[in-house]
């Protein structure tokens, strides 16, 4: 049997409390100690709550780092990823450049020039028309024409045609004799067939040397 009995000192006016422990003995103590160690007690639990929570909020510290540690494991697995595809790219692109190295070679087609005397220092005498022979361009479009003639005076005519039969005269590709008596001219001919003509009117025999070029 256990109880308490509070006797308070009407001198002092201390206030004790005499209880009677689980044992059956009594036991005298301070009523301002007890309410000490209540107070004591009491934030003892409250620490208690505190240091709980403190706890609480650790372990969630903790959950959140795992789950950081696992988002960094899976970044560094793809890194890792990564850099194993990159040095299979490498390895690839090695390959190739070493199979087209020494290999690769860039050549210019040969380049030909044919060329045709159609006039040879002939003589064509005054109010004569002098007419060459055709020649079949095929797939040539760029031709020279070059020579001489004493008839500075004159012109050379070139005639084009698409059937070597009928030929037409192309005037904005006439040809002019310097005063040296001697000629050139570039020609861009779309036609397969071209020749030349002269006419004199110097009042005297000219002669005339004609010379046409291509590249094949």
């Amino acid at each position: 049997m256990s109880g308490i009995l509070q006797i308070v000192g009407q001198a002092s006016g201390v206030s004790s409390l005499l209880s009677v422990d689980s044992s059956g003995r009594a036991v005298v103590r301070d009523a301002d100690s007890i309410t000490q160690t209540t107070a004591v007690n009491t934030k003892l639990t409250a620490i208690d709550g505190v240091l709980d929570n403190s706890l609480i909020q650790q372990t969630a510290v903790n959950t959140a780092l795992t789950a950081i540690d696992a988002v960094l494991d899976n970044s560094l697995i793809q890194q890792t990823a990564v850099n194993t595809a990159l040095g299979t790219l490498e390895t690839s692109n090695q390959a190739i450049k070493t199979a087209v190295e020494g290999t690769l070679a860039v050549s210019a087609p040969t380049i030909s020039t044919s060329n045709t005397l159609l006039r040879d220092a002939v003589s064509v005498a005054d109010t004569a028309t002098s007419t060459t022979a055709s020649v079949d361009l095929g797939g040539v479009r760029m031709c020279a024409v070059f020579g001489s003639l004493t008839d500075v005076t004159s012109n050379i005519k070139v005639q084009v045609s698409a059937d070597d039969s009928s030929y037409f005269d192309n005037s904005e590709q006439t040809i002019y004799v310097e005063s040296s008596g001697d000629y050139y001219k570039t020609l861009s001919v779309d036609a397969r067939y071209v020749k030349f003509s002269y006419t004199n009117s110097s009042g005297s025999a000219a002669t005339w040397t004609a010379n046409l070029s291509r590249k094949l």
